[in-house]
C-alpha cells in the first residue's frame, strides 16, 4: 500500500518539477536576452524530446513592436522554428537565418502560428533526453 501511493506521489510530483525547473531556466538563462523589450505575460515553455514538434498560437497588436526569442536548453540541439499566418504562409523561418530572435511590428493586430522542431536523435540507440524550450515574446514600451 505505501509503495502504491509513493508511486502515486511521484508520477503526480514528476511533471510539476519539469515545469518549475522550466521556469528558473527561462528566468535565468532567457528573460535577459529580450534586452529592452518587456515580456509579455504568457510563460510558453514545454519539456520536450528529441523529434517531437510543437506549435503555438500568439497575438501581435498593431503598430506594436516585438520581439519572439526562442530559448532551449543545449541538450536538445538546434531547434528550428518557423512562423505562419493564419493562411499557413510563411512569415518567417529560422532555418534561413542564423539568430534566435525576430524583431518586428505588425500593420494589423493579427494571430500567427509558430512552430518549434526539435532535431531528431542522430543514433537512435541513444538514450532519450528531455529538456526545456520556451518562447519569449517581447514588446517595447512606447511611452
Amino acid at each position: 500500500m505505501k509503495k502504491n501511493l509513493m508511486i502515486i506521489l511521484l508520477a503526480v510530483m514528476l511533471p510539476s518539477l519539469a515545469f518549475s525547473q522550466c521556469r528558473r531556466f527561462t528566468k535565468v538563462k532567457c528573460l535577459p536576452a529580450l534586452g529592452e523589450y518587456i515580456p509579455n505575460d504568457n510563460f510558453n515553455s514545454a519539456v520536450l524530446i528529441p523529434g517531437d514538434e510543437a506549435e503555438l498560437t500568439m497575438t501581435f497588436y498593431a503598430g506594436q513592436d516585438y520581439r519572439v526569442m526562442v530559448c532551449a536548453e543545449e541538450i536538445l540541439g538546434d531547434l528550428s522554428y518557423k512562423i505562419v499566418n493564419d493562411d499557413g504562409e510563411s512569415v518567417f523561418d529560422s532555418e534561413s537565418t542564423d539568430t534566435d530572435h525576430l524583431d518586428f511590428s505588425v500593420a494589423n493586430t493579427q494571430q500567427l502560428h509558430m512552430i518549434l522542431k526539435v532535431p531528431p536523435r542522430e543514433n537512435p540507440n541513444q538514450l532519450i533526453h528531455e529538456g526545456c524550450a520556451t518562447v519569449l515574446v517581447g514588446y517595447k514600451d512606447e511611452s
